[in-house]
């Protein structure tokens, strides 16, 4: 890992980005009301296995709680934002459930069990059910400056808070800027794949089953950012004073349009490696997931739970997605024409092989086609580009066209 630091600087510095201005004219989309799925915050201590060492603080806030063990002594907070998971049935569909873990050699050990997850405090650990709850974890990193420029609200790739991502987030700190940092939910991690377990199980109900729950993540983003804007006007009121910017990487940039159109408000939006549709991301096998899901499902074949009649084939499984993909209502693609009013930066890899064309073109273009800046790097080596751009994109949030010098 050491080596890959070393030769960071000779593959990037070389790579100069292309800035292209943002569209002159495009046609604005109106609002239109969002049918956002149902969302219940939990009181759920009970779940606590030992509560004499390890009881976290529960904080009430206007939309839902925060789980926390409080501020640490140089200002940062790790917290938790849980709701309950609902089960959005289908008849004749049974739900296999399959987790894959984030944890990579770029973002270390992943706060999710198979089973479980946890929120942390130094040497503490508060373990609870992952099947009755979804969780959103969120990290709080003041600014290192006296006079702070505002907030950054960060969503991290699916491989968690990456030591380049960390990086990035530190030179935005010594800029002047109180960061929030939100991991995806584990929703994103805890897939739903349908099996028939009776005559009513359809390929229709499946992919029903698949889009809705997608959203359902989708909304997951949005919701927890209520709340957790909602704690920081409760705990760190300044922090909400000055610009406010809404930025994400890969897997945390499709939230992206839900999240900022529930709560408003925001002096810039930034994609990052972003796309339109995750689950036709997943299954033209870009990221490699829908692979992994289908090997799991191979092995269930092997020993199926006891309720299912028929596992269905993996180009069954590819229909089923494909159909998802167009059944979604909250995915990034859709709600982006929403955001054309707002102050929006894109930045990409022209040679990202994970996030093709057609969904960073296409989510592009869905914003309506603003300022967009690209180098000639894969998926990967952005996250590790946007190191060197922090000062560039520090200027670009406070130095909005027809600003005067």
């Amino acid at each position: 890992m050491r080596f890959l630091w070393l030769i960071f600087p000779f593959l990037v510095t070389s790579c100069a980005v292309r800035v292209e201005e943002a569209a002159t004219k495009h046609s604005l989309v109106p609002k239109r009301k969002i049918d956002w799925p149902q969302w219940l915050p939990s009181d759920f201590t009970n779940e606590i296995k030992d509560k004499s060492h390890f009881d976290p603080q529960f904080i009430k806030v206007p939309h839902g709680e925060v789980v926390t063990y409080g501020p640490r002594p140089d200002g940062r907070e790790h917290f938790a934002i849980i709701s309950k998971r609902e089960e959005n049935k289908k008849p004749g569909i049974f739900q296999l459930r399959l987790c894959f873990l984030p944890t990579s050699i770029f973002a270390g050990d992943s706060p999710l069990e198979p089973s479980q997850n946890n929120l942390h405090a130094e040497d503490r650990k508060w373990f609870y059910s992952a099947y009755k709850f979804r969780s959103t974890f969120f990290d709080l990193y003041p600014a290192k400056t006296e006079s702070p420029k505002g907030l950054l609200l960060y969503h991290t790739s699916i491989m968690l808070l990456s030591m380049a991502e960390e990086k990035v987030i530190e030179n935005f700190r010594k800029l002047g800027w109180n960061v929030m940092v939100g991991l995806p939910p584990d929703s994103l991690y805890r897939n739903k794949l349908p099996a028939i377990m009776s005559e009513e199980g359809t390929l229709e109900s499946a992919a029903e089953l698949i889009a809705e729950d997608m959203d359902r993540h989708y909304a997951e983003q949005a919701f927890t950012t209520r709340v957790a804007l909602d704690y920081l006007a409760q705990t760190r009121p300044s922090w909400l004073r000055g610009k406010r910017v809404l930025m994400g990487t890969s897997a945390g940039t499709f939230g992206l349009p839900a999240e900022a159109l529930m709560n408003p408000g925001w002096d810039a939006l930034i994609f990052v490696s972003g796309g339109t549709n995750l689950i036709s991301l997943y299954e033209s096998g870009s990221a490699g997931v829908f692979q992994n899901s289908l090997s799991w499902v191979a092995d269930a074949r092997k020993d199926p739970p006891k309720e299912v009649t028929r596992i269905f084939s993996d180009e069954e499984y590819h229909e089923i997605f494909r159909r998802a993909a167009k059944m979604t209502r909250l995915h990034s693609g859709r709600l982006a024409p929403q955001l054309r009013d707002q102050r929006i930066l894109t930045i990409a890899g022209t040679i990202d092989h994970i996030m093709p064309d057609e969904q960073a073109l296409g989510l592009h273009r869905a914003l309506g086609s603003p300022e967009r800046w690209t180098a000639p790097l894969g998926h990967h080596l952005i996250a590790l580009q946007l190191i060197l751009e922090v000062d560039r994109i520090d200027n670009w949030i406070m130095n909005p066209p027809g600003r005067t010098l």
